[in-house]
């Protein structure tokens, strides 16, 4: 069991801007929960490694700069949710475990949220944004957990948190930019003006939200070749560069209806979030610190994904992301305004609907409090089910990760499909 040695609320070392926050229709749509990483780090020579004066008064600085993250989430008199900037501070712990990190599963799992992350009822408030706890291990090393509210921020704007953290921590001042909380370009128009489909964000009224089935976790790599002949076979005779993500994306939906055995009349749904910061005009600071993303959707018959070449099926995600423009978010606004109160975020989608993020690009493992990165990154939490998580290896190795979590039933025969996919024409 962790040994809970401290727990306290680290508030900004200096004055913070008071008052109420405004957020978007994006942060009100977004799941009212948890989630974050965790980070294990090996021991060093340094006699002051993860010292913990040095992790807790950094914290306390990159809370003046992120002074949202110190406040708390309210219900505001119109029923929307806003944050109340009080400065009241982030819950922290520090613990200490007599295990080892290879004794450890360190992918989505009930055990690294129980044993890594501060629990809710800890911390004392449902409206609480960040928990952060250190847990010194026996082998030396130190696993770093990281629970941010969802309804806050997205993952670019945590991972921009951490690395602004980490960089005052070992000293190094002059990367750091300081975030943008502005939503001004985020607001509704009056009136509403919807030209476009936003389905993915209509609960269907016609079935009932499923019972939770059980699931599994599995994770997998494709290397740096494999990932370079997956992207050649999907841009094989077509006119525009398929991505990266769109090629894995595509891999992922195909072997999926395959493997859940699904009615060839079935209607799939590949959901997926779209980063919205570059889209707008004007674009928004890559600093934009909120849900800046926008749920987007392929649909199509079980037959035609599993049938036809994956390159197709690949051109019809990149098709869906590049129709991501600004006159289309600002649609998706003004639809969320009109029906915000109908939305219901569902942890386990229908059978037939998969659930992809992609983190790539993302500086996951770029969190170096001083003591070197970290060597392994993780998910704490398994969202939900049917969910693949997209993200980068670490290093400069090329390769690509994928957590997959799915039906126990699903997952053997996913497998099998994946890998039998991955080597074609190889």
């Amino acid at each position: 069991m962790v040994e809970v040695l401290e727990s306290c609320f680290v508030v900004p070392s200096d004055k913070t801007p008071k008052g109420r926050l405004w957020l978007s229709n994006f942060n009100q749509v977004a799941p009212r929960g948890f989630s974050g990483h965790v980070n294990f780090y090996n021991k060093t020579e340094a006699t002051s490694f993860f010292s913990i004066e040095v992790v807790k008064a950094s914290l306390a600085k990159a809370l003046v700069l992120y002074y949202p993250l110190a406040g708390r989430c309210i219900v505001g008199s119109d029923g929307r949710i806003e944050l109340d900037c009080n400065a009241e501070g982030c819950f922290f712990v520090r613990a200490q475990l007599e295990r080892t990190f290879d004794s450890i599963n360190f992918q989505p799992s009930q055990e690294l949220e129980e044993l890594f992350i501060p629990s809710v009822q800890m911390a004392g408030s449902p409206f609480l944004l960040l928990m952060i706890q250190v847990t010194y291990l026996k082998c030396g090393g130190v696993v770093l957990g990281f629970a941010s509210n969802h309804v806050i921020a997205d993952g670019q704007s945590m991972f921009q948190f951490i690395r602004t953290w980490a960089s005052i921590a070992r000293g190094d001042l002059s990367s750091i930019v300081p975030p943008s909380f502005d939503q001004t370009q985020l607001r509704a128009r009056s009136p509403p003006i919807v030209k476009f489909d936003h389905s993915v964000y209509k609960p269907n009224a016609s079935r009932p939200t499923p019972t939770p089935t059980d699931s599994t976790t599995t994770k997998l790599r494709l290397l740096k070749e494999q990932v370079k002949s997956l992207k050649r076979r999907c841009n094989r005779g077509k006119v525009t560069n398929i991505s990266t993500f769109c090629s894995v994306a595509s891999l992922t939906w195909k072997c999926y209806c395959y493997a859940q055995n699904l009615s060839s009349d079935t209607a799939a749904r590949l959901i997926f979030p779209v980063d919205i910061r570059s889209r707008l005009q004007p674009q928004l600071p890559k600093t934009h610190f909120s849900n800046a993303i926008v749920q987007k959707s392929v649909q199509s018959k079980v037959s035609k994904i599993t049938s036809s070449p994956l390159q197709d099926v690949a051109e019809s995600i990149q098709t869906a992301v590049k129709s991501v423009n600004d006159e289309y978010v600002r649609s998706c606004i003004d639809y969320l305004e009109i029906t915000r109160n109908e939305f219901v975020y569902r942890k386990v989608p229908p059978e037939s609907h998969l659930r992809v993020n992609s983190i790539s690009g993302m500086p996951l493992y770029d969190s170096d409090f001083g003591w070197g990165p970290p060597q392994d990154v993780s998910r704490w939490r398994a969202p939900g089910n049917r969910v693949v998580f997209i993200s980068n290896e670490p290093g400069e190795n090329g390769g690509i990760e994928l957590v997959v979590i799915i039906d126990s039933a699903t997952m053997h025969r996913f497998l099998k499909m994946f890998h039998e996919e991955l080597n074609v024409g190889n």
